[in-house]
C-alpha cells in the first residue's frame, strides 16, 4: 500500500510538473527545506524524478540544534543540505537583503503578546533563501507546500474578504474570524443539497476574480527582485497522501523550527482553515467544490490569475491595518 501511495504522489508530481512547466531542463532546482515531512517528501520525489536538487534551509534560531538535526536528516535521506543561521550574519552581496533581514530580526526580538512573528520570519526567511539561491545560480527554488495548503490560502484569504467587506470588520479581530471558520465547517459537513450560503459567497469571490490563494504552482520569490521563480510540485497532492507516506515510509522528520510558539498559543487564519475546516470531517462534494475553485484561479503557467495579498492591501487602501487578536 504504501509503494502504491509513494507512487501515485511520484505522478501527481510529475503531472504539475509537466503541466505548469515548473522545472526547467538540465539545472538544478533549490528546495526550500525545513526537515518537515512536506519538504523531505518534495525532496525526495524530485531527486527520484532525476532532478538536481539542492536542499537549504534557513535556522532561525528558535531551537538550539534544530540545524544539526536538518543536517543529520540531510545525511540519512542522502540528500545535500545546506543551513543557513540567519543568527550568525549573513554573507548578502545586496545590501537591501541586509537591511530586510536585520529590520526583520529586530523586529523578532520584541514579540508582543497577542501577535504572531509569521511575518517577519517569512520575510527574513525569504530573503535568506533568495540570498542563497543566487549564490547557487539557481533561478528555481521548489517549495512543499500542497493542495490542502494552496485550498487553506484560498478560503482563508476569502473569509478575510467577507469578514472585513461583508461583516465591515476593516481590521482582523479572531473571534470575527473564528465565526466565519465554524459557519463554513457546518455547511463543509451539511449534505450538498442543504443552504451553503458562505460557501456560495466564497464560489461568487472567485469566480468573478475577487480572490485567489497565495500559493499556486508558480509565483515570483520576490516580486520586487526578480529573476527567482518560486514553484510548487506537490500542487496536485493532497496532504492525506503525504501523511500516508510519513507513517509508512518516512517516519523520520523534523520540525520545521517554526517560532509560532513563542509568541501565541493559538492557531494562524490559515491554520485555523487547514485544522477546522479542511481536515474535519465533511462530504466529498466539499472537497471537489475547492479543488474547482483552486483550478479556476490558476492560468496555463501554473500563475494565480490575482496577487491576493497585493489585491487586499489595494482594495483596503489606508484602511488596511496589521491584525488584533482577542484573547
Amino acid at each position: 500500500m504504501a509503494e502504491n501511495v509513494w507512487t501515485d504522489v511520484l505522478n501527481l508530481v510529475r503531472q504539475a510538473c509537466d503541466r505548469f512547466h515548473l522545472i526547467p531542463q538540465h539545472r538544478p532546482v533549490a528546495v526550500a527545506f525545513s526537515g518537515g515531512k512536506d519538504s523531505l517528501l518534495l525532496s525526495l520525489a524530485l531527486r527520484e524524478l532525476g532532478v538536481p536538487i539542492v536542499c537549504i534551509a534557513v535556522d532561525m534560531g528558535y531551537e538550539a540544534d534544530w540545524g544539526r538535526r536538518v543536517t543529520a536528516l540531510g545525511k540519512r535521506s542522502h540528500l545535500p543540505v545546506e543551513v543557513i543561521d540567519v543568527r550568525r550574519g549573513i554573507v548578502a552581496e545586496d545590501q537591501e537583503h541586509r537591511r530586510r533581514i536585520s529590520r526583520s530580526l529586530r523586529a523578532l526580538e520584541v514579540i508582543q503578546p497577542g501577535a504572531t512573528p509569521c511575518t517577519h520570519c517569512y520575510n527574513v526567511k525569504v530573503a535568506a533563501l533568495e540570498n542563497a539561491v543566487r549564490a547557487h545560480d539557481v533561478s528555481t527554488v521548489a517549495f512543499g507546500h500542497h493542495r490542502t495548503d494552496a485550498m487553506a490560502s484560498l478560503v482563508k484569504e476569502a473569509l478575510m474578504y467577507v469578514d472585513r467587506w461583508d461583516r465591515g470588520h476593516p481590521v482582523f479581530v479572531r473571534d470575527h474570524f473564528s465565526e466565519l471558520v465554524a459557519q463554513l465547517r457546518r455547511e463543509a459537513e451539511a449534505p450538498p443539497d442543504a443552504e451553503h450560503a458562505l460557501t456560495d459567497r466564497i464560489t461568487e469571490l472567485v469566480h468573478t476574480d475577487i480572490v485567489d490563494t497565495d500559493e499556486p504552482p508558480r509565483q515570483p520569490l520576490n516580486r520586487d527582485n526578480p529573476g527567482i521563480t518560486a514553484v510548487r510540485p506537490l500542487f496536485f497532492v493532497d496532504e492525506i497522501l503525504i501523511a500516508e507516506i510519513v507513517a509508512n515510509r518516512l517516519a523520520d522528520v523534523e520540525g520545521s523550527g517554526c517560532g509560532h510558539g513563542l509568541a501565541a498559543n493559538y492557531l494562524t487564519p490559515r491554520e485555523m482553515v487547514h485544522y477546522r475546516v479542511l481536515q474535519a470531517a465533511h462530504h466529498p462534494w466539499f472537497d471537489a467544490h475547492l479543488q474547482r475553485l483552486l483550478m479556476h484561479g490558476i492560468d496555463a503557467r501554473g500563475r494565480a490569475r490575482l496577487e491576493a495579498r497585493r489585491h487586499r492591501i489595494a482594495l483596503l487602501g489606508d484602511q488596511y491595518k496589521p491584525g488584533i487578536n482577542k484573547s
